[in-house]
């Protein structure tokens, strides 16, 4: 995701204003659907499932009665010779067999008898099914991922923004009233500086937002499959997206299975390819035969149309075969024993990748929970602390237009209470995000409606 952020980075100034050809207003809900329907990978993986299908029927096809037809035309512009002293005088007879014109038009139809390797490789066609199954599968955990992010981000920016302009609005009124009293000669023109100091601060990190939501959208939009000049409205706000205490605890303690999980379903998969390719190369002992039979007719005449009944010395025949080939590898020095040999060590390689993929998976699951259990305690202190930040707030903007305290203190103040409601917001993203990986690691990739 950095990688696609540093990208967007680089788009012309432009972009910033140019009139979109399309509004659209995005839920996350609508969000994860268009993702799980136009992302560029998920499309891709849908496309690799079909191609799947066709590759069985190209394997099941092997197996089938093929028929082909075949036509030759020859003219023998001189025909070859054979010299004998018939009459035994010493003189050797110039002798010349054969038309100058033919043709053999056949049709051949051809069958597998018995193979291994068509065995292995129907039932591999079936494993390769599976794993575009799971690919597409994985792909759309990806894109949920993918989504959900960009989402939290751009609904977390948009709030920090607006809390900033709530704060600008704010702080100039401050600034107004500090004006006035200076005017008035009630406090040194340094106060009324140090707040316009703090106006311009807020101001120029209201700039900065704006940018950042104009990069994230750009990249949900990416993700979603939209187009450039879409602009999206995100409708969904932190507090939809924050489950409930209860529906927290539910998730926390929903029970995980790494067997059901793509990832492990994915690398059991690759297991099954390797036990055919164990079980293919023991095959190899077995024969190989065929079976084939063909029908021809020649033609032949001394005219250039062979075809024509009536044409000169013309004439025509039929002949047929048919034929049964088999054949049995005896000895190869060894070289077929060890290429199984070689194949079952790879097979116990994935083995032990299998084993240690289901370890993996619990302990992501075990981290993920964890984590997101962390998160859920770490953003109710933030939004207790953010709310505490603006009481002091509140009272030091009191204080400042009693003359109280210095501007230079309220700006301590005024800067406490932005940091807390970043960090408020950081820590509802990452519960955010926290709670996508937890449900990712559960192999879950659509909302419930």
């Amino acid at each position: 995701m950095k990688k696609i952020i540093l990208s967007v980075l680089f788009l012309p100034l432009t972009c910033f204003s140019q009139t979109a050809e399309s509004v659209k207003n995005l839920s996350f809900q609508d969000a994860i659907n268009l993702a799980l329907e136009n992302n560029a990978n998920v499309k891709v993986q849908s496309l690799e499932r079909k191609a799947a299908r066709k590759i069985i029927y190209q394997k099941l096809a092997l197996g089938l009665p093929s028929v082909s037809i075949g036509q030759n035309y020859t003219d023998n512009i001189e025909l070859p010779a054979q010299f004998f002293d018939i009459d035994q005088d010493g003189t050797q007879d110039k002798l010349q067999f054969g038309n100058r014109y033919n043709a053999v038009g056949g049709i051949g139809v051809n069958q597998l008898v018995f193979d291994g390797s068509y065995i292995i490789g129907v039932l591999a066609s079936k494993v390769l099914t599976d794993r575009t199954r799971e690919n597409y599968e994985k792909s759309l955990l990806d894109a949920r991922r993918d989504v959900s992010q960009a989402y939290h981000l751009g609904i977390v920016l948009k709030r920090n923004l607006e809390a900033l302009k709530v704060t600008l609005k704010s702080t100039k009124e401050s600034l107004e009233n500090l004006t006035s009293l200076y005017e008035e000669g009630f406090v040194e023109k340094q106060e009324v500086d140090q707040l316009d100091l703090i106006v311009k601060n807020i101001q120029i990190n209201s700039v900065n937002l704006e940018s950042q939501i104009f990069i994230t959208h750009q990249v949900l939009i990416l993700h979603c499959g939209l187009s450039p000049e879409t602009e999206v409205h995100l409708t969904s706000s932190i507090e939809s997206l924050l489950i409930s205490p209860d529906a927290s605890k539910a998730l926390l303690t929903e029970g995980f299975n790494a067997i059901s999980h793509v990832d492990y379903r994915l690398m059991e998969t690759n297991r099954s390819g390797q036990l055919l390719n164990v079980q293919n190369e023991k095959i190899q002992f077995l024969p190989k035969v065929y079976a084939g039979y063909n029908l021809n007719r020649q033609f032949v005449s001394e005219d250039a149309n062979v075809f024509d009944p009536d044409g000169l010395q013309s004439n025509n025949v039929n002949f047929s075969s048919w034929n049964l080939s088999a054949s049995l590898p005896i000895f190869n020095s060894g070289g077929r024993i060890a290429k199984i040999q070689e194949e079952q060590i790879k097979l116990k390689e994935l083995d032990i990748l299998l084993n240690n993929t289901k370890l993996a998976l619990i302990l992501n699951h075990n981290q993920a929970r964890s984590e997101y259990a962390n998160a859920l305690k770490i953003y109710q202190l933030q939004v207790e602390r953010s709310e505490v930040s603006k009481q002091i707030l509140n009272n030091s903007k009191a204080k400042l237009i009693e003359g109280t305290i210095s501007s230079m203190e309220f700006a301590q103040a005024s800067n406490q209470y932005q940091e807390s409601i970043t960090s408020m917001l950081q820590a509802a993203n990452n519960t955010l995000n926290k709670k996508v990986s937890l449900e990712i690691s559960l192999g879950k990739y659509q909302l419930k409606n």
